[in-house]
């Protein structure tokens, strides 16, 4: 499922935050697209990746360019923030794309780049819920857009999906994920839709499925992937043998990783830091020299909080010997009776080697890894 990749390796996750138009659903941190303020934040992404070259010497195994829309970065643009990284033969360098910016002349462009791994954000194949999505491309382009894609040699592409849409039902995510099968992504990541209060369309959350009908949608999801062949690797991950987000799984595994950008959080252990979520803030500590701002030293308990809570996240759970290597206890020790008694009502499944969610504890593991670690 995963590559080899050696133990010193190191992750390194890019923020862009700019967007051509803000999408009501979302309450990320965005910023209106002008040329002239991309160009000035990619010179202090630069800037930034200067300030941490020691942990740079480290071999760099996945790159991910996340947003906000990174595809609005022009190919010399990318080239600037890989230059100089110790990057492996083998390193999955991913790109988030927006399904409008896949044309000929933007893939010839990338093309040269080491980009080897698209994530397209498609969420839907229904037009009305793409219109309610704020998303401008229309169901029948992404065929020829994916097309398009393997003709310029992109073998691993990931689409994203979004299910629990107002009003949506099972017959409406049916025919997406149907059509979702035609285009043959090696990747899929399924995400349930939330609204926090301070997005545009929080007004809509009254007509949001129940609990009931987004578990449904979700088992659905998940049995019509698997029968098709796709993995169901992590919560919301599925992906054909071999090709499961190399990137992410090193969230999932707690392993190292750099964060560069406005509002990016990254993880050195035993440290988490965040840059600050607004451009001049940003700016000025990158003025002032200042690596890993807001940084916050885990004490060992949250660590092994959040190694639990991270690795449980995976279909495969938490591999005893790989817990028991990096703390200084074993994991029944410290969680055995919370564990008992979270298998007895079958939210977690124990074995010699593994700790794991069950099936059934899967659309709940908030409340399940929440049950156990606090």
């Amino acid at each position: 499922m995963e590559q080899d990749f050696p133990s010193s390796a190191l992750g390194l996750y890019l923020h862009l935050p700019f967007c051509l138009s803000r999408c009501g659903y979302c309450s990320f941190f965005s910023v209106p697209y002008r040329k002239s303020a991309l160009d000035e934040y990619v010179a202090y992404l630069s800037k930034e990746k200067a300030l941490y070259q020691s942990q740079l010497e480290c071999p760099v195994a996945t790159v991910y360019f996340g947003g906000g829309t990174p595809s609005l970065l022009i190919a010399e643009q990318i080239r600037q923030l890989l230059h100089g990284l110790n990057l492996l033969p083998e390193a999955e360098i991913t790109l988030e794309i927006n399904p409008l910016q896949i044309t000929e002349p933007y893939l010839q462009a990338i093309n040269t780049t080491p980009v080897n791994r698209l994530s397209i954000g498609v969420q839907s194949m229904n037009p009305e819920e793409l219109h309610w999505l704020d998303r401008h491309h229309k169901p029948e382009q992404i065929k020829e857009k994916i097309a398009l894609c393997r003709q310029f040699g992109y073998q691993n592409i990931s689409l994203d999906l979004i299910y629990g849409l107002p009003d949506s039902s099972i017959s409406s995510l049916q025919r997406t994920v149907e059509k979702y099968l035609t285009l043959k992504p090696e990747h899929i990541s399924c995400y349930l839709l939330t609204l926090d209060n301070d997005c545009l369309k929080a007004k809509d959350k009254a007509f949001l499925p129940d609990d009931e009908k987004q578990a449904e949608q979700y088992e659905y999801i998940c049995s019509r992937l698997k029968q098709e062949g796709y993995e169901h690797y992590e919560i919301s991950n599925f992906a054909l043998s071999g090709y499961a987000s190399q990137h992410n799984l090193r969230y999932w595994h707690s392993d190292d990783y750099l964060a560069l950008g406005a509002s990016a959080a990254g993880w050195i252990s035993p440290c988490r830091y965040q840059n600050p979520a607004d451009l001049n803030l940003y700016y000025q500590g990158i003025d002032k020299g200042a690596a890993f701002p807001q940084k916050e030293e885990l004490s060992e308990q949250r660590i092994v909080q959040d190694y639990l809570m991270m690795g449980l996240r995976l279909k495969e759970g938490i591999a005893l010997d790989e817990f028991n290597n990096r703390f200084r206890f074993k994991l029944p020790e410290l969680y055995g009776e919370k564990i008992a008694k979270l298998q007895k009502v079958g939210m977690l499944n124990l074995t010699e080697h593994n700790l794991a969610l069950t099936e059934k504890a899967l659309f709940v593991s908030n409340s399940v890894i929440g049950d156990l670690i606090l």
